[in-house]
């Protein structure tokens, strides 16, 4: 799972909006002032960060800061449809129109074709991943909360203390 900080911005029902924190290693780095990798990445940083629709099973409230997480493999498979999808249409289209008519301008306008398709496909896989929630950023918990358990039980034979 893929984890960011993000502030949630306003409530309604089981989803939130929430807006991530833009975060750097350089911040910690004691060469940054000397770095031109810093100083571009203090450049990126002025950029408006994401907000996302998120679910909110611990019900956050407006003003928190949480961590919220996307599945990695969802992630990859909806990176995938955005950049593959489109150029691999575009390029077969193209490919099919050369190959039917032997002209340039009819490839040209198969893959202009192949394009729009791999577009309007992804608008329908877009409209269904908005309502499956396997695509949908969750809130984890909030900043500062323990995510591990407590619970311990103690032998006092094992303790090594004598009574």
């Amino acid at each position: 799972m893929i984890e960011e900080t993000a502030v949630i911005l306003e409530c309604a029902g089981e989803y939130a909006q929430a807006q991530t924190e833009r975060s750097s290693a350089c911040g910690d780095c004691s060469s940054r002032s000397a770095c031109e990798t810093a100083s571009l990445k203090e450049e990126a940083n002025k950029e408006p960060d994401a907000i996302l629709q998120v679910l909110n099973p611990i019900n956050a409230q407006p003003g928190e800061r949480v961590v919220i997480g996307f599945e990695g493999d969802a992630l990859t498979k909806a990176s995938m449809a955005f950049y593959a999808v489109p150029l691999v249409s575009f390029i077969l289209f193209a490919i099919v129109g050369q190959w039917l008519t032997s002209s340039e301008g009819v490839a040209a306008l198969g893959g202009i074709f192949g394009l729009v398709v791999g577009l309007l496909w992804l608008r329908y896989f877009s409209s269904k991943a908005s309502q499956d929630a396997h695509y949908t950023a969750v809130v984890l918990r909030r900043v500062g909360e323990v995510s591990a358990n407590l619970e311990c039980s103690i032998n006092p034979d094992a303790s090594g203390l004598n009574h």
